[in-house]
């Protein structure tokens, strides 16, 4: 139904444009008529009053009238045989150019492959449309694959805790468990629960931060501070696999939000107690720069292979989904966007089987924010 709706309205549409052409065409050939007869009467004066001076003897203004009438005469003809026949090649793009956006509205971004560009007119306006037309359709294919692929990874975070606490809800419904099992399988369906809010508290933030509207509060603190403070409450974990945790820390204070600067620190130092084996090593430095400062967090983990490189600060990307580590994929994302709130940038070094180390870059000022 929509889609004969569509055709109408383009038919309708082409139909008021043709009429439009016509009574364009009939407007020029008028006011054509008009300024010829203007411009040869004027002609026809500054022939005579030379002709007086050189003695020449001018063309009789009837014949004059009538070649010029006869030209234009023929000038229309031409000009209506060209519109009737649709030889304006621009019409003929706009057209194209129209069927094209309403098949990328549709979702149909192959559509744009029906625009090509004149040769030999690069600076021409309906080149320049089509290769704007072209290029919104390209980037609207690629936020439609990005849509796409976030829903797909998005489902597929949430199915896997929802089969296992839907699993373990079963079990428990049959008879004979002991205490124990019960209150093993409780467990497992409180972490999975855990996960899941996990998950969705993060996509929560995550959007916040990429809406630009989540609320930051700028102040002055010292920022070596924060780091021992995270080092702490991540103590436990560490101390639990036995690693050596190494700080070198300058004293230094900075402009930003101190909340968020804190889970950037603790998403980097998680992830580096996460994938380091136990008894490994983790370094976490701050140095003073011109600008600003530079705080890295280097393990001796497990690393990223180089072909993952690239997509390490995209959502739901995990360097080793093989041994069952706990997250989401979304913690490096979301630390690449608070980085990137306060001016600043994050890098990261890696070899597989030797340890990764992630820096960041942060200015001491955040310019009047």
């Amino acid at each position: 139904m929509k889609e004969r709706a569509a055709s109408r309205g383009s038919d309708d549409f082409r139909a008021r444009h043709v009429r439009w052409q016509w009574r364009e065409a009939l407007d020029r050939l008028i006011w054509m008529s008009c300024w010829s007869f203007v411009l040869l009467s004027a002609s026809y004066g500054v022939v005579r009053l030379i002709g007086r001076v050189l003695g020449w003897r001018p063309v009789p203004y009837g014949q004059l009238m009538m070649i010029g009438g006869v030209g234009v005469v023929m000038l229309a003809l031409v000009a209506l045989l060209w519109n009737a026949l649709g030889f304006d090649r621009d019409d003929r793009l706009f057209f194209r150019i129209l069927d094209s956006l309403r098949e990328i509205g549709r979702g149909n971004f192959s559509a744009r492959a029906m625009l090509e560009v004149r040769r030999g007119l690069p600076d021409h306006p309906m080149n320049q449309l089509v290769l704007h037309v072209r290029e919104m359709a390209e980037g609207l294919e690629r936020i439609e694959q990005m849509r796409q692929e976030f829903v797909a990874n998005v489902s597929h975070e949430m199915q896997t805790p929802l089969t296992s606490i839907l699993g373990f809800v079963k079990a428990l419904k049959s008879e004979g468990l002991s205490e124990g099992e019960r209150r093993h399988y409780l467990d497992i369906i409180e972490a999975e629960s855990e996960r899941l809010s996990r998950l969705a508290d993060n996509l929560l933030k995550l959007t916040s931060l990429e809406s630009g509207h989540h609320p930051v509060t700028i102040k002055r603190f010292r920022l070596d501070r924060q780091l021992r403070e995270v080092a702490i409450a991540c103590e436990p974990l560490w101390t639990e696999k036995g690693l050596l945790l190494d700080m070198q820390v300058e004293p230094v204070e900075l402009e930003g939000d101190e909340d968020l600067l804190g889970q950037v620190w603790m998403n980097l130092l998680s992830n580096a107690i996460k994938f380091t084996e136990p008894g490994g090593r983790i370094q976490v430095r701050l140095e003073k720069e011109d600008t600003g400062v530079c705080a890295s967090v280097a393990d001796t983990g497990i690393g990223i292979r180089a072909e993952d490189m690239s997509r390490v600060f995209t959502r739901f990307f995990k360097a080793d989904r093989s041994r069952g580590k706990p997250g989401n994929g979304l913690g490096l994302a979301i630390t690449k966007r608070i980085v990137e709130m306060h001016h600043g940038d994050i890098s990261v070094e890696s070899e597989p089987g030797r340890g990764s180390t992630f820096k960041v870059h942060l200015p001491y000022s955040q310019g009047g924010r």
